[in-house]
Protein backbone atom coordinates (compact mmCIF):
# COMPACT_ATOMS: atom_id res chain seq x y z
CA UNK A 1 0.00 0.00 0.00
CA UNK A 2 1.46 3.43 -0.96
CA UNK A 3 -0.85 5.55 1.49
CA UNK A 4 -1.94 5.37 5.34
CA UNK A 5 -3.46 7.75 7.30
CA UNK A 6 -2.68 9.35 10.57
CA UNK A 7 -4.98 9.63 13.89
CA UNK A 8 -5.45 13.34 13.15
CA UNK A 9 -6.54 12.45 9.15
CA UNK A 10 -3.98 13.36 7.47
CA UNK A 11 -2.74 11.20 4.27
CA UNK A 12 0.84 10.14 3.70
CA UNK A 13 2.36 8.67 0.62
CA UNK A 14 5.08 5.90 2.19
CA UNK A 15 7.98 8.02 0.87
CA UNK A 16 6.81 10.86 3.02
CA UNK A 17 6.45 9.14 6.11
CA UNK A 18 8.81 9.71 8.83
CA UNK A 19 8.35 7.93 12.32
CA UNK A 20 9.82 10.90 14.48
CA UNK A 21 7.86 13.33 12.62
CA UNK A 22 4.77 11.46 12.30
CA UNK A 23 4.84 8.97 14.86
CA UNK A 24 4.79 5.03 14.78
CA UNK A 25 0.42 5.47 14.85
CA UNK A 26 -0.93 4.37 11.16
CA UNK A 27 -4.08 3.92 10.06
CA UNK A 28 -5.97 2.69 6.76
CA UNK A 29 -6.18 5.09 4.39
CA UNK A 30 -9.88 4.78 3.97
CA UNK A 31 -11.53 7.48 6.09
CA UNK A 32 -13.90 5.23 7.71
CA UNK A 33 -11.45 2.28 7.87
CA UNK A 34 -9.75 2.24 11.54
CA UNK A 35 -7.82 -0.73 10.79
CA UNK A 36 -3.57 -0.48 11.91
CA UNK A 37 -1.16 -0.34 9.34
CA UNK A 38 2.65 -0.69 9.44
CA UNK A 39 5.64 0.83 7.56
CA UNK A 40 8.37 -1.14 5.77
CA UNK A 41 11.60 1.00 4.11
CA UNK A 42 12.57 0.89 0.63
CA UNK A 43 14.83 -2.99 0.71
CA UNK A 44 15.70 -5.08 -2.30
CA UNK A 45 14.79 -8.65 -2.97
CA UNK A 46 14.78 -11.17 -4.81
CA UNK A 47 18.39 -12.02 -4.62
CA UNK A 48 19.68 -8.49 -4.22
CA UNK A 49 17.85 -7.90 -8.08
CA UNK A 50 14.99 -6.04 -7.32
CA UNK A 51 14.29 -2.75 -5.68
CA UNK A 52 11.32 -2.77 -3.65
CA UNK A 53 9.91 0.71 -2.75
CA UNK A 54 8.93 1.63 0.98
CA UNK A 55 5.13 1.09 1.51
CA UNK A 56 2.47 0.60 4.29
CA UNK A 57 0.98 -3.11 5.01
CA UNK A 58 -1.56 -4.34 7.41
CA UNK A 59 -1.46 -5.54 10.84
CA UNK A 60 -4.21 -7.58 10.44
CA UNK A 61 -6.37 -7.87 7.40
CA UNK A 62 -9.08 -9.04 9.61
CA UNK A 63 -9.32 -5.24 11.14
CA UNK A 64 -10.31 -3.65 7.53
CA UNK A 65 -14.05 -3.01 7.30
CA UNK A 66 -16.04 -5.57 4.88
CA UNK A 67 -16.29 -2.63 2.27
CA UNK A 68 -12.88 -0.79 2.93
CA UNK A 69 -12.12 0.82 -0.19
CA UNK A 70 -8.17 1.01 0.19
CA UNK A 71 -7.19 -1.83 1.65
CA UNK A 72 -5.54 -4.28 -1.32
CA UNK A 73 -7.11 -7.87 -0.72
CA UNK A 74 -4.05 -9.95 -2.51
CA UNK A 75 -6.47 -13.02 -3.03
CA UNK A 76 -9.51 -11.04 -4.48
CA UNK A 77 -6.95 -9.13 -6.78
CA UNK A 78 -5.40 -12.31 -7.97
CA UNK A 79 -9.22 -13.87 -8.54
CA UNK A 80 -10.07 -11.17 -11.21
CA UNK A 81 -6.61 -11.04 -12.36
CA UNK A 82 -6.99 -14.40 -13.25
CA UNK A 83 -10.82 -13.71 -14.81
CA UNK A 84 -9.57 -10.62 -16.63
CA UNK A 85 -7.01 -13.09 -18.44
CA UNK A 86 -9.58 -15.28 -19.29
CA UNK A 87 -11.69 -12.76 -21.15
CA UNK A 88 -8.35 -11.30 -23.12
CA UNK A 89 -7.95 -14.60 -24.22
CA UNK A 90 -11.84 -15.41 -25.63
CA UNK A 91 -11.57 -12.37 -27.02
CA UNK A 92 -14.28 -10.62 -24.74
CA UNK A 93 -15.55 -7.28 -24.33
CA UNK A 94 -14.34 -6.09 -20.78
CA UNK A 95 -15.94 -3.64 -18.72
CA UNK A 96 -14.04 -1.93 -15.23
CA UNK A 97 -16.76 -0.84 -12.76
CA UNK A 98 -15.16 2.64 -11.43
CA UNK A 99 -16.25 2.18 -7.82
CA UNK A 100 -14.51 5.25 -6.30
CA UNK A 101 -16.21 7.79 -4.54
CA UNK A 102 -15.88 11.04 -6.57
CA UNK A 103 -17.76 13.32 -5.06
CA UNK A 104 -21.67 14.21 -6.40
CA UNK A 105 -22.98 12.75 -9.57
CA UNK A 106 -20.79 13.99 -13.05
CA UNK A 107 -23.56 16.70 -15.20
CA UNK A 108 -26.25 14.28 -17.37
CA UNK A 109 -25.73 17.05 -20.07
CA UNK A 110 -21.86 16.42 -20.90
CA UNK A 111 -22.33 12.74 -19.66
CA UNK A 112 -24.53 12.53 -22.93
CA UNK A 113 -22.10 13.45 -25.29
CA UNK A 114 -18.86 11.34 -24.12
CA UNK A 115 -20.51 8.77 -22.62
CA UNK A 116 -22.89 5.38 -23.67
CA UNK A 117 -25.71 3.75 -21.39
CA UNK A 118 -24.34 0.53 -20.58
CA UNK A 119 -26.15 -2.02 -22.74
CA UNK A 120 -23.75 -5.11 -23.08
CA UNK A 121 -25.20 -7.97 -23.28
CA UNK A 122 -23.49 -9.79 -19.73
CA UNK A 123 -22.54 -12.94 -21.80
CA UNK A 124 -20.49 -10.86 -24.00
CA UNK A 125 -18.47 -9.16 -21.54
CA UNK A 126 -16.14 -9.95 -18.66
CA UNK A 127 -16.65 -7.14 -15.77
CA UNK A 128 -14.09 -6.53 -12.73
CA UNK A 129 -14.55 -3.90 -10.14
CA UNK A 130 -11.98 -1.36 -9.30
CA UNK A 131 -12.39 0.13 -5.78
CA UNK A 132 -9.34 2.57 -5.89
CA UNK A 133 -6.74 3.60 -8.43
CA UNK A 134 -4.80 1.08 -7.86
CA UNK A 135 -7.02 -1.24 -9.04
CA UNK A 136 -7.41 0.19 -12.11
CA UNK A 137 -3.87 0.76 -13.14
CA UNK A 138 -3.78 -2.66 -12.06
CA UNK A 139 -6.25 -3.51 -14.52
CA UNK A 140 -5.07 -1.90 -17.42
CA UNK A 141 -1.67 -3.43 -17.01
CA UNK A 142 -2.96 -6.84 -17.29
CA UNK A 143 -5.17 -5.70 -20.52
CA UNK A 144 -2.11 -3.90 -22.31
CA UNK A 145 0.79 -6.63 -21.07
CA UNK A 146 -1.74 -9.70 -22.23
CA UNK A 147 -3.96 -8.36 -25.12
CA UNK A 148 -1.94 -5.24 -26.51
CA UNK A 149 -4.15 -2.77 -28.52
CA UNK A 150 -6.80 -5.46 -29.56
CA UNK A 151 -7.83 -5.53 -25.70
CA UNK A 152 -7.72 -1.91 -25.03
CA UNK A 153 -10.22 -1.36 -27.94
CA UNK A 154 -12.50 -3.75 -26.04
CA UNK A 155 -12.08 -1.95 -22.86
CA UNK A 156 -15.00 0.53 -21.44
CA UNK A 157 -15.00 2.47 -18.00
CA UNK A 158 -18.65 2.18 -16.47
CA UNK A 159 -19.11 4.96 -13.70
CA UNK A 160 -23.32 5.47 -12.15
CA UNK A 161 -24.41 3.56 -15.52
CA UNK A 162 -22.25 5.04 -18.40
CA UNK A 163 -19.18 3.83 -20.12
CA UNK A 164 -16.44 5.63 -21.94
CA UNK A 165 -14.00 3.60 -23.79
CA UNK A 166 -10.70 2.94 -21.90
CA UNK A 167 -8.56 5.37 -24.25
CA UNK A 168 -10.68 8.57 -23.90
CA UNK A 169 -10.90 7.65 -20.37
CA UNK A 170 -6.65 7.75 -19.52
CA UNK A 171 -6.06 11.11 -20.63
CA UNK A 172 -1.90 10.56 -21.44
CA UNK A 173 -1.22 13.79 -24.18
CA UNK A 174 -2.09 16.91 -25.01
CA UNK A 175 -4.20 15.82 -27.95
CA UNK A 176 -6.35 14.30 -25.29
CA UNK A 177 -6.49 17.26 -23.30
CA UNK A 178 -7.28 19.46 -26.33
CA UNK A 179 -9.82 16.53 -27.03
CA UNK A 180 -11.63 17.08 -24.08
CA UNK A 181 -11.79 20.74 -23.23
CA UNK A 182 -13.35 21.00 -26.74
CA UNK A 183 -15.90 18.50 -25.77
CA UNK A 184 -16.92 20.37 -22.39
CA UNK A 185 -17.14 23.58 -24.00
CA UNK A 186 -19.28 22.39 -26.85
CA UNK A 187 -21.41 20.80 -24.29
CA UNK A 188 -21.63 24.03 -22.27
CA UNK A 189 -22.59 26.19 -25.40
CA UNK A 190 -25.38 23.59 -26.30
CA UNK A 191 -26.96 23.31 -22.86
CA UNK A 192 -30.28 24.76 -23.26
CA UNK A 193 -30.55 29.31 -22.29
CA UNK A 194 -33.03 30.67 -20.29
CA UNK A 195 -34.00 34.45 -20.29
CA UNK A 196 -34.19 36.11 -16.99
CA UNK A 197 -37.20 38.53 -16.03
CA UNK A 198 -34.64 41.00 -14.59
CA UNK A 199 -31.15 41.50 -15.78
CA UNK A 200 -29.15 40.44 -19.13
CA UNK A 201 -30.87 38.03 -21.62
CA UNK A 202 -29.75 34.52 -22.55
CA UNK A 203 -28.01 33.80 -19.24
CA UNK A 204 -26.40 30.49 -19.29
CA UNK A 205 -28.29 28.01 -17.59
CA UNK A 206 -25.03 26.19 -16.22
CA UNK A 207 -22.55 27.72 -14.35
CA UNK A 208 -20.23 24.60 -14.76
CA UNK A 209 -20.14 21.47 -16.36
CA UNK A 210 -18.43 18.54 -14.80
CA UNK A 211 -17.44 15.52 -17.09
CA UNK A 212 -17.12 11.71 -16.53
CA UNK A 213 -13.70 10.96 -15.11
CA UNK A 214 -10.57 10.67 -16.10
CA UNK A 215 -7.26 8.76 -15.41
CA UNK A 216 -4.45 12.02 -15.79
CA UNK A 217 -0.92 12.10 -14.39
CA UNK A 218 -1.02 15.06 -11.85
CA UNK A 219 2.10 17.28 -10.89
CA UNK A 220 1.03 19.19 -8.27
CA UNK A 221 3.24 22.59 -8.07
CA UNK A 222 5.67 22.87 -5.01
CA UNK A 223 5.31 26.40 -4.01
CA UNK A 224 2.23 27.67 -6.41
CA UNK A 225 0.33 30.17 -4.13
CA UNK A 226 -3.39 29.09 -3.57
CA UNK A 227 -6.58 31.39 -4.35
CA UNK A 228 -9.45 31.63 -2.33
CA UNK A 229 -10.65 28.35 -3.19
CA UNK A 230 -7.46 26.44 -2.15
CA UNK A 231 -7.31 24.86 -5.30
CA UNK A 232 -3.54 23.05 -5.57
CA UNK A 233 -2.11 23.92 -8.76
CA UNK A 234 -0.73 20.93 -11.20
CA UNK A 235 1.63 21.49 -14.23
CA UNK A 236 0.01 23.78 -16.89
CA UNK A 237 -0.25 22.32 -19.95
CA UNK A 238 0.42 24.45 -23.24
CA UNK A 239 -2.37 23.96 -26.31
CA UNK A 240 -1.14 25.74 -29.40
CA UNK A 241 -4.21 27.24 -31.46
CA UNK A 242 -2.20 29.04 -34.06
CA UNK A 243 1.37 30.55 -34.77
CA UNK A 244 1.85 32.98 -31.68
CA UNK A 245 -0.65 32.15 -29.64
CA UNK A 246 -1.94 29.26 -27.28
CA UNK A 247 -4.11 28.62 -24.49
CA UNK A 248 -2.47 27.90 -21.22
CA UNK A 249 -4.71 25.23 -19.76
CA UNK A 250 -3.84 25.26 -15.47
CA UNK A 251 -4.94 22.15 -13.45
CA UNK A 252 -6.26 22.50 -10.52
CA UNK A 253 -7.29 20.05 -8.19
CA UNK A 254 -9.61 21.03 -5.59
CA UNK A 255 -9.67 19.50 -2.59
CA UNK A 256 -9.50 20.32 1.19
CA UNK A 257 -6.13 20.66 3.18
CA UNK A 258 -5.16 17.14 4.20
CA UNK A 259 -5.15 16.00 0.97
CA UNK A 260 -2.88 19.36 -0.47
CA UNK A 261 -0.50 18.86 2.17
CA UNK A 262 -0.48 14.85 0.69
CA UNK A 263 0.02 15.94 -2.88
CA UNK A 264 2.07 19.62 -2.72
CA UNK A 265 5.36 18.34 -5.11
CA UNK A 266 4.07 15.27 -5.85
CA UNK A 267 3.39 13.46 -9.03
CA UNK A 268 0.94 11.23 -8.66
CA UNK A 269 -1.70 9.27 -10.83
CA UNK A 270 -5.33 10.90 -10.39
CA UNK A 271 -8.57 9.71 -11.32
CA UNK A 272 -11.33 12.77 -10.48
CA UNK A 273 -14.04 14.61 -12.38
CA UNK A 274 -12.99 17.51 -14.87
CA UNK A 275 -14.74 20.25 -14.43
CA UNK A 276 -14.84 23.57 -16.22
CA UNK A 277 -16.76 27.11 -15.28
CA UNK A 278 -18.94 28.88 -17.63
CA UNK A 279 -17.42 32.41 -16.72
CA UNK A 280 -13.89 30.99 -17.49
CA UNK A 281 -14.70 29.77 -20.63
CA UNK A 282 -16.67 32.21 -21.77
CA UNK A 283 -13.39 34.60 -21.06
CA UNK A 284 -11.25 32.73 -22.45
CA UNK A 285 -13.31 32.10 -25.69
CA UNK A 286 -13.44 36.38 -25.49
CA UNK A 287 -9.58 36.87 -25.60
CA UNK A 288 -9.14 33.93 -28.40
CA UNK A 289 -11.34 36.40 -30.19
CA UNK A 290 -9.50 39.47 -29.53
CA UNK A 291 -5.96 37.77 -30.75
CA UNK A 292 -4.52 37.52 -27.48
CA UNK A 293 -1.20 35.53 -27.78
CA UNK A 294 -1.36 33.62 -24.10
CA UNK A 295 -5.00 32.70 -23.13
CA UNK A 296 -4.98 30.83 -19.22
CA UNK A 297 -8.22 29.02 -18.64
CA UNK A 298 -8.62 26.23 -15.71
CA UNK A 299 -9.42 22.86 -15.58
CA UNK A 300 -10.58 21.37 -12.09
CA UNK A 301 -10.33 18.37 -10.76
CA UNK A 302 -12.09 16.84 -7.70
CA UNK A 303 -10.36 15.36 -5.33
CA UNK A 304 -12.39 14.09 -2.28
CA UNK A 305 -10.93 11.11 -1.37
CA UNK A 306 -7.14 9.04 -0.93
CA UNK A 307 -8.59 6.26 -3.07
CA UNK A 308 -8.51 8.61 -6.29
CA UNK A 309 -4.68 8.96 -6.34
CA UNK A 310 -1.39 6.65 -5.92
CA UNK A 311 2.80 8.06 -6.55
CA UNK A 312 3.02 7.78 -10.08
CA UNK A 313 7.21 6.09 -9.85
CA UNK A 314 7.62 6.10 -13.31
CA UNK A 315 9.74 9.33 -15.19
CA UNK A 316 7.11 11.25 -17.61
CA UNK A 317 7.04 10.70 -21.23
CA UNK A 318 8.64 13.34 -23.44
CA UNK A 319 5.12 15.04 -25.06
CA UNK A 320 5.33 14.81 -29.15
CA UNK A 321 5.38 18.20 -31.15
CA UNK A 322 2.22 20.29 -30.83
CA UNK A 323 0.28 20.57 -34.28
CA UNK A 324 -2.20 22.92 -35.21
CA UNK A 325 -5.90 21.50 -34.69
CA UNK A 326 -9.07 23.12 -34.44
CA UNK A 327 -12.28 22.17 -32.51
CA UNK A 328 -15.27 23.62 -30.91
CA UNK A 329 -13.28 26.23 -28.70
CA UNK A 330 -10.95 27.00 -32.01
CA UNK A 331 -8.05 25.19 -30.16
Amino acid sequence: MKKARLPDGQVLLAHQYKKDEHGAELLCADPDCNAHMGFRREALTHGSLALKSAHFFSKSVKEHITDCNAHEELAIQAKHRKSLVQAIREGKNIVINLNVRLMENFNGVAGALVCQSSTNDVRDYAAVGARNIEDMLDYIETITEKGGDAARAKTRVNYQGKTLPLEDFIIDSKDKFRTLLNSMYLTMQSTPRQIKQHGPDNIHSVQEITDFPRLIRFSATEGSREGRTKALRGTPINIFKKPGQRIVLLQRADTDDKFRQTLRGEVVHLIARPSLHWHEAQRARRELDENNPVVFLDMHWKVVSATQFTPDEKPAPKNAPDKPKQGSLGI
